[in-house]
């Protein structure tokens, strides 16, 4: 468990100085992070139970709701992202980020602070994709000792002659075709 000093000087390093709002989420903060976490951004907003806190930080997402006699953590791994949606409108910007069993909407007034928080998962959530990508080629690579088409769930993947592979080429496609009744 880390201090308060140590989670208000690193909100105040990302330019989130809270003084009055979230005060017992950046309280419960301090509890939930890891040695070593550090916080990348923070935005306050709401969700479907109300008030909360979203903090990215260079592990996790998560969502804390702390209120008298109730308190309500989310913590989202970047790995278990499938899908992340943004929408802005004229007062308020909303994200939308889908795991395998939740989906989880908040909306912000500070729609600059969600912004980066989407951006900063979405680099998050490549970088560790990538990362698992390379090693399952580089493992497959091995085992062969020559180039191969690796699979990584339904996404297979192309290698070129110098070793490198664009896990976009190739990509199954999904397609419906509608059939047009035709009127005589």
């Amino acid at each position: 468990m880390i201090s308060l000093d140590q989670v208000e000087d690193q909100l105040k390093r990302v330019g989130c100085n809270f003084r009055f709002w979230n005060r017992p989420e950046i309280k419960e903060l301090r509890s939930i992070l890891v040695s070593g976490e550090v916080i990348a951004q923070a935005t306050n907003g709401r969700y479907e139970n109300g008030f909360a806190l979203l903090v990215a930080t260079n592990l996790r997402l998560l969502l804390i709701d702390k209120k008298p006699m109730f308190l309500a953590l989310e913590d989202i791994r970047f790995d278990m992202i499938s899908e992340m949606d943004y929408s802005g409108q004229v007062l308020e910007g909303t994200v939308r980020i889908m795991t395998p069993n939740r989906k989880l909407v908040f909306s912000s007034w500070n729609q600059g602070r969600l912004r980066i928080i989407l951006n900063y998962a979405q680099q998050r959530v490549t970088e560790l994709r990538q990362h698992f990508i390379e090693q399952q080629f580089y493992q497959t690579q091995r085992r062969d000792n020559h180039y191969a088409v690796p699979a990584v769930g339904s996404i297979a993947l192309q290698t070129s002659r110098r070793g490198q592979f664009n896990p976009y080429t190739n990509m199954p496609l999904t397609m419906r075709r509608r059939r047009i009744p035709k009127f005589y």
